[in-house]
This record gives structure tokens, C-alpha cells and sequence, in this order.
């Protein structure tokens, strides 16, 4: 009996040896593709992050091309009026916080240096020492023809970025007049053109479309509800530049987690300068208020019911995504997890509609999992 144990461990020391062994081999494949992937990503993202920046734009303005469209209006000249409104809606914003900064600028310097002035002033109120404050603003001074020195190379790196930029913006236009312009007949062609089944496909699109439209929704949803709550002190205070503070809180706050501080430090900054050491604890104090609890709960009420997704997940999901594709994957993070759960759940339902008996299983999931979305 001990005889006949002894190869049977062997066989199941090898069965286990072999099955470790390609579990470690898949794992690396999947490493090496991944990263093979990553790097196709890379060669290709000055085509791609346009395209990408498109489709968000395009979904978010489908609403308005399909209302033009239903009261006559040619799909061509209704992706046109979509065109221009976008390009209104930037030229305006753009002028409003970057004209605005640029007039402002001088009486910006101003509330700097006041700013400066009245930090030390204070810190030797109080007995600090201010020497090192003092040796910052020297070696700034001292190297500042330094920095001048290499102003050809800031032209370059500046041109180059133009230039890359004007390229983004003209590929990012460009594909945005297809998507708006024959967006509805995408999923027919794509269906056509593989083997996935039509309807299959127009439910994984219309899921995207709802999770990226609820996404922005939500967002702008916690600016408008949070922006008062720091806004009327800067008021009260006659703090400078406020329109223009909102304008790019508004904006920055569809960057996750880090938009809306940029503004905050901005704020506390100018309020510093205009309005002493008290204007600035008060501002501070309403952004930590506006952009801690209150946002935290506003984003989860609005984020969770236009997604239908946990707010943990949402957070879990823009941590991944700002990891693995930067800025653009922060800002998509959540809406594309949002899309994908949505749309598993939808294909298990149109397949176990179609065949009922042989997917029990996809029927229970797909109604437990609907459950779940709902509550």
C-alpha cells in the first residue's frame, strides 16, 4: 500500500509542478503583453489622446446634434452648430480666465509681493525666524538672469509645444466631426464588420454613453453645489478675480482630486495678498470645508446615482486609471469601470433573453446585478 502511495504523491507533486509552471508562463505572456500593449499605446498617442479627447466631446454634444437633427436641421450642418458652440463655450472660457489673469497680472505681482511682505511681518510678529525667507527671495533674484540665459531653449521647447498642441487640436476637431456626424451609425458598422451581434453592440455603446454623460453630469453637479461655499466669503471679502476663480474652479474640478486645489492655493493666495492673514484662513477654511466632507459627499450622492456605482469603486477606479494612462485616465476611470459592469450585465441579459434554458445563471446574475444598480 505504501508502495503503490508513493508514485501517486510523485504524480500529484508533478501535476502541481506543472500547473505552477504554467501559471508562471501565462503570467509572464500577460506582463509582456501588457507591456508590448503599452508601449503600441505610446507610439500611437499623438493620434490616439485626440481621438480619446473626441469621443468624450462628441458623446457629451450628442444630445444636441440629435435635437437639431430631429427638428430638420441636416446631420452636416448640425455637427457644424455643435462645432461652434464648443468653440464659443472655449473661446470664452479661455477669455474670461486667461484674459482675465493676463490683465490682472500686474495687481496679481502686487498681492504677491504684499503677500511676501506680510508673511514676514508677520512670522516676526511672532518670533520667528525669517532669515531663510530672506535667503529664497535672493537666490531667486541672484539666478534669475540665469534663467534668462536659456531662453532660446525655452523657445524651442516652447514652439515644439505648440506646435504639438495646434496638432492635437486640429486631429481632436477632426475626428470630433465624424464622431458627432456618423456617431449613431457607428455600431452598425461595427457589427457589420465582425462577428459580435448587432444589438450586443448598441448596448455596449449606449452603456458607454450614459456612464461618460453621467460622469460629466455628476461632476459639474459637485461644482455648482460645492463653488458657493467658497465663493461668497471671497465676496464678502472683495477678494480680486473672482468670476475667474469659479470659471476655473468649474473646469479643473473634471481633473479628480487635484483640479479643484489648484484653484484653492490660487485663492488662498490672491485673498493673502488683498486681504492680510485673516482673508487667507478664511478662504483656506471654506476650500478645505468645500473640497473635503461636503464635496466628498455631494461627488458620492452624484457621482454614485449618474454612475451606479460605489463610491469606493469610483475612487479605486480613478487611482488605477490616473496610474495607468495619466491625466486622461483619472478623468476616465470611473466611467469606464461604471461601463464595463453595465454592459456585462446587459449582454448576459440579451443573451439569456435569447436563450433561456441553457443560461439559468446569466438570468439570476443579471437580475441580482440589476438589483444592485438600483439600490
Amino acid at each position: 500500500m505504501t508502495d503503490d502511495a508513493a508514485p501517486a504523491d510523485r504524480r500529484t507533486a508533478a501535476d502541481l509542478l506543472h500547473r505552477l509552471g504554467t501559471a508562471s508562463w501565462s503570467l509572464i505572456g500577460i506582463v509582456v503583453l501588457a507591456l508590448v500593449a503599452a508601449a503600441a499605446v505610446g507610439a500611437i498617442s499623438g493620434i490616439l489622446v485626440p481621438l480619446v479627447v473626441a469621443v468624450i466631446i462628441g458623446i457629451v454634444l450628442e444630445p444636441l446634434s440629435e435635437m437639431l437633427q430631429r427638428r430638420g436641421v441636416p446631420a452636416v450642418l448640425a455637427t457644424v452648430a455643435c462645432l461652434a458652440v464648443l468653440l464659443v463655450v472655449a473661446a470664452g472660457t479661455v477669455t474670461i480666465v486667461v484674459v482675465g489673469f493676463i490683465d490682472q497680472w500686474p495687481e496679481i505681482l502686487r498681492q504677491i509681493n504684499a503677500g511676501w511682505g506680510v508673511l514676514v511681518g508677520w512670522l516676526n510678529d511672532h518670533g520667528s525666524d525669517t532669515a531663510w525667507l530672506e535667503h529664497v527671495r535672493t537666490a531667486v533674484e541672484q539666478h534669475a538672469p540665469e534663467v534668462g540665459q536659456g531662453v532660446l531653449g525655452a523657445v524651442t521647447s516652447t514652439v515644439y509645444g505648440a506646435v504639438a498642441l495646434v496638432m492635437g487640436v486640429f486631429f481632436s476637431v477632426f475626428f470630433l466631426f465624424f464622431v458627432l456626424r456618423d456617431g449613431l451609425r457607428f455600431p452598425d458598422w461595427f457589427a457589420s464588420t465582425t462577428s459580435i451581434r448587432a444589438d450586443e453592440v448598441h448596448e455596449v455603446v449606449d452603456q458607454c454613453r450614459q456612464s461618460l454623460r453621467g460622469y460629466f453630469r455628476g461632476t459639474a453637479v459637485t461644482a455648482l453645489v460645492t463653488a458657493p461655499i467658497f465663493v461668497i466669503p471671497l465676496l464678502i471679502l472683495e477678494v480680486p478675480l473672482v468670476i475667474p476663480i469659479f470659471v476655473l474652479y468649474f473646469f479643473l474640478s473634471f481633473i479628480p482630486f487635484l483640479g479643484a486645489w489648484i484653484t484653492g492655493v490660487f485663492a488662498v493666495l490672491i485673498a493673502f495678498g488683498s486681504g492680510g492673514t485673516t482673508a487667507a484662513i478664511i478662504i483656506g477654511v471654506t476650500f478645505v470645508i468645500s473640497n473635503g466632507t461636503i464635496q466628498s459627499v455631494v461627488s458620492s450622492w452624484a457621482l454614485g446615482s449618474s454612475l451606479r456605482i460605489h463610491p469606493v469603486t469610483v475612487l479605486l477606479a480613478t487611482m488605477v486609471g490616473g496610474t495607468v494612462a495619466g491625466l486622461l485616465g483619472m478623468v476616465l476611470g470611473a466611467p469606464v469601470t461604471a461601463a464595463v459592469a453595465k454592459s456585462v450585465v446587459a449582454i448576459r441579459r440579451l443573451r439569456a433573453a435569447r436563450d433561456p434554458l441553457a443560461a439559468p445563471e446569466c438570468v439570476l446574475d443579471s437580475a441580482s446585478s440589476a438589483g444592485r444598480d438600483e439600490n
